[in-house]
């Protein structure tokens, strides 16, 4: 079990300590979760009272809020200093380096330092993988694959050949990087028999540093040229992006949302589950679009859209949702004008 002063957790934070001490630490939980030997965060006033009624042995707080008696740690911003904390307790236990007599590695992939790849892992011809990588048990790596320093691949991912893949990354269980996109043309043979006639993609796929992709993802090469997610770019689960999809430094994308062929979405966007983006769109910076939107046109950087289908403007969103509930009172008040302006056949 790890256990850490709060003066050690200050430094390995770079905020100020209080002069009581408290206990040794041995977690890190939110309010309601937190118990004698944990530390939690506030992030405003508004949550002191929770923190009041909270077991926690002490608190992250911003500079300027007072905590009672219970001894903390200032930060600049307890949240992120929180998150920080989360990945020192409980960040992924590293297997022993080494490869595991029962992958099968190409002689010609090359293999950094400290790098570990488990049972049943395929490394094919040509793949270089970076130091301190974790390839886990069941993970296939095609032909030419790059991979940067310090990337951890769970069991049963797919990389298939010529994908690049930056530094730090996270990769979960399940995901699929490099498959052909979903590109076909109609056609009909002499018999009149209808075909769809595949397009072989000879694009790549291009990950930056520090990208986090959720289990069960699926981003697919590029027809010609490259599918790019940039720098910090977060997917959550079960998420699609398309063959040539551009995606910015930043920009965290929900579960099921998918973005069709050759659309861009800019930097620190904001995506929310289940929203639909139409192909050939450009989606600017600072996006955010809401659970459900469906985007059929392209968005100015700034936007903030709203609604099923289409996606709009969110405060005239929010106006069409205000009427919906007056839909049975206006259509009754419609009826009435229009007996009012139609005379009844027996009256014409």
């Amino acid at each position: 079990m790890k256990r850490y002063t709060l003066e050690e957790l200050a430094v390995h934070l770079g905020g100020e300590p209080s002069e009581r001490p408290g206990p040794e630490i041995e977690g890190v939980r939110p309010l309601e979760y937190a118990g004698k030997t944990d530390i939690t965060y506030v992030s405003h006033v508004g949550f002191l009272a929770k923190l009041n009624q909270s077991a926690a042995g002490a608190v992250l707080l911003p500079f300027g809020l007072d905590s009672g008696d219970r001894p903390f740690i200032r930060a600049k911003n307890p949240e992120v200093a929180f998150a920080r904390l989360t990945e020192l307790y409980y960040g992924y236990p590293r297997p022993p380096h080494g490869v595991s007599p029962r992958a099968d590695v190409h002689l010609e992939a090359l293999l950094g330092a400290e790098v570990y790849v488990g049972p049943f892992a395929v490394v094919g011809r040509g793949a270089r993988i970076g130091d301190r990588s974790v390839v886990a048990p069941h993970v296939v790596i095609g032909e030419d694959v790059q991979i940067g320093a310090g990337t951890w691949i769970f069991p049963h991912v797919t990389i298939y050949p010529g994908v690049t893949i930056g530094e730090r990354v996270i990769i979960h269980a399940g995901s699929v990087i490099g498959a052909d996109g979903f590109g076909f043309v109609r056609d009909s043979s002499e018999s009149g028999t209808v075909m769809n006639v595949k397009k072989y993609h000879s694009g790549a796929v291009e990950i930056g540093n520090d990208v986090e992709i959720g289990a069960l993802c699926a981003i697919d090469r590029a027809l010609a040229g490259i599918t790019r997610l940039g720098d910090g770019v977060k997917l959550d689960n079960q998420v699609q992006i398309a063959h040539s999809v551009q995606i910015g430094e930043g920009t965290v994308i929900a579960a099921q949302v998918g973005i069709a062929g050759s659309s861009s979405v800019g930097r620190l966007g904001v995506i929310a589950g289940q929203v639909g983006i139409a192909d050939h769109l450009k989606v600017g910076n600072h996006v955010m679009l809401a659970a459900q939107a469906g985007v059929y046109r392209d968005v100015p950087d700034g936007s903030i859209l709203s609604g099923a289908i289409p996606a709009m403007p969110v405060n005239q969103f929010r106006r069409v949702q205000s009427w919906f509930k007056k839909l049975p009172e206006l259509v009754e008040r419609i009826r009435k004008l229009e007996r009012l302006v139609q005379p009844s056949s027996k009256e014409s």
